[in-house]
Formats: C-alpha cells, structure tokens, sequence
C-alpha cells in the first residue's frame, strides 16, 4: 500500500474553517480562538508563514468583535514566529500590524501588550535597535489621539523621524495647556533626549523645537500675549534654524543655543586632547554656555533639576569629551520623561 501523502499547510484550507466560526448571525469567539491556537501550534515549525497569516486574520476578525484579549493573544503569537524566523519586516508585515493595533481597543493592557510585542519584533528584523521608525510613529500617535500622552511620548522619541519630531511638538504644546503652563519643561523633554544620543540627533531636536517656537509663537498663546517672544538673531550659516528667536524663557534660549553648539561638536574619532586644543574648543562655550544659563535660570528653575543636569552631563561626556564626574550614570532618557509625571489630558 502507497504511503499516504500529507497535504501542505495553506491558508487556502487551513484559515476558512476558523473564520466560518467567526460568521453571522451566531459567532463564536471561543471556539474560533481556540481552533487557531491549536492549528498555529501544529504549523508553527512547517509553515511559519501560513501560521502567521492565520494569527493575524483570526486575530483581525476578533478585535472587530471587540475581543481584545483573544485578538491581542493571536497577534502576538503570530509576532513571536515573525521573530523566530530571519526575514526583514516588509511593507506587507508592517500594514498588517499597523491594521491590528488601530483595531486594538485603547482601554485596558491590550494595546499596550500588542505594540511592544510588535516593537520587539521589529527591533529584531530590522535595522534599528530601539524599533521600526515608521511604527514607533504610528502607535505614537495612535496614543496622542487618544491622549494618552506619556505614553506616545516614548514612541515619537524612539522613531527619530523628522515627522515624529513635529508630532511630539504639536503634542507637547498641547500638554502645555498651549503655553499656559511653563513651556520651558515641555520643550526640554522635547529636545534633550534626543541630544543624548550618540551621535547626537540633531535633525528631529531642530524640527522639534522650530515647531514648538512656531506654535508658540501664535498671537493667540498666553506666552505671546504676555511678551514671551521678544526678538530674533541670524543663527550662522550652518545652524538647522535660520534664527534664533529670543524670548522670555532662558530655557527655551538655552535650548536653541544647545543644538546650534552641539552641531559644532568635535567629529566622531576625534580624542578629548584634540577638541580641547589649546583654547579648549567648542567643549569650553559649551561649559560657558551651561553655566550662563544655569545661573540665569536659578536654583529653581528647570535647567537646575537632576534629571536636566545629568542629561547636561552625558552630553558632556559624549559630545563634548569633557571627563564625566564620578559616580553611576543613571538613565538619562527616562528621567527625563519623568520630570512632570505621566498620563494624559
């Protein structure tokens, strides 16, 4: 007797079966969850392709049900034998995932679980360690849409897209009670963490700050009602702002300062003897430039906190080559983000 041929796995006649359970007028959830849990774990090694594209569909079918943990679950089952295998996430893997977490419900864990499970494995097919950028921006701004703004914060900074860079300013100005409240904090948070990456981000602290400056700047804020802006200064001919818009906040002159020197930096290679030379370099206005600003901003002011001045040190250290203080070096990027709380308005 011939041995019996086994059929490969194909979505063709492996996914109907599971999504007929999911069918009108009588669905059920459950058993359709089930039986894609059980059908994924006998493919999974076979045919991850086929396991992953019945994942996502069942898991599509479900949250349009509104069963957010059961979707979520598939979703990220499906996300873990992405990860196992050694292909690059493509349009086509990117599009599905962004399709799952806009049908994840805001309230709860899930969208949460969904988009780290899908960060991670991004970070892992692709080329940049902290995750795709262009779904560090989408789930950012699915969490600025849905205000939830300590939240999307991390996931606009981690893009380092020059559009992500725009949206944190739009979204920042708006915690700001559109420059009611200090806009020296919310503009900090804006622009240090990306300056205490190495090499410095440079493009998004400038986009984000030109914008920040442009939406505050409306004759409509409180900030330029009360004379907040004051007068401009050609930067030089190399800075990523054509001016440098003087205002009332030394936090927010500072900050500009900040990123047209750390431009300047010494170039990558080069030793901390060799950018200090003789008259101690671009490191020695940086020093002065801290120093101005510290003391003109107070004990009280923004530019005195730990969280600032240990992000102030790093780029010392880093940029700069100026020998770090003694003692550990804590995490700058989530200090800052913790300089006013978290949560949404």
């Amino acid at each position: 007797m011939p041995p019996r041929q086994t059929r490969a796995p194909t979505t063709d006649n492996l996914l109907p079966p599971i999504l007929d359970l999911l069918a009108p007028p009588s669905p059920n959830p459950y058993s359709a969850h089930q039986k894609a849990l059980t059908t994924v774990a006998r493919i999974a090694s076979s045919a991850p392709a086929v396991a992953v594209e019945i994942c996502f569909a069942t898991a599509r079918e479900l949250l349009k049900l509104g069963e957010g943990g059961s979707g979520v679950e598939l979703g990220v089952r499906g996300l873990g034998i992405l990860e196992g295998t050694a292909e690059d996430m493509d349009e086509k893997t990117r599009a599905a995932i962004t399709q799952l977490l806009a049908l994840t419900p805001s309230a709860g864990p899930w969208r949460k679980k969904l988009a780290d499970a899908a960060i991670k494995y991004s970070a892992h097919a692709g080329e940049c360690p902290s995750g795709d950028p262009a779904l560090q921006h989408y789930i950012g701004e699915l969490y600025y849409k849905d205000r939830q703004f300590a939240q999307a914060e991390s996931h606009l900074l981690a893009s380092h897209k020059r559009d992500s860079a725009i949206t944190l300013a739009e979204m920042l100005f708006e915690w700001s009670e559109k420059g009611t409240l200090d806009p020296g904090p919310y503009a900090v948070r804006g622009v240090l963490p990306y300056l205490t990456h190495q090499p410095p981000s440079i493009l998004p602290a400038a986009s984000f700050l030109s914008h920040f400056l442009y939406l505050l700047s409306s004759p409509t804020t409180a900030f330029s009602k009360s004379g907040g802006f004051t007068t401009t200064h050609p930067s030089p001919a190399d800075a990523p702002f054509p001016s440098i818009l003087v205002t009332a906040s030394p936090t927010l002159n500072f900050l500009q300062l900040a990123i047209i020197t750390i431009q300047r930096a010494p170039a990558v290679g080069v030793s901390g003897v060799q950018a200090r030379g003789t008259d101690g370099g671009v490191g020695r206005e940086w020093e002065a430039l801290v120093h101005r600003y510290r003391r003109v901003c107070g004990a009280k002011g923004v530019l005195a906190q730990n969280e600032v001045l240990e992000a102030i040190a790093q780029i010392s250290t880093n940029v700069f080559l100026i020998p770090p203080p003694r003692g550990q070096q804590p995490d700058m990027l989530q200090n800052l983000m913790g300089m006013f709380g978290g949560g949404g308005r």
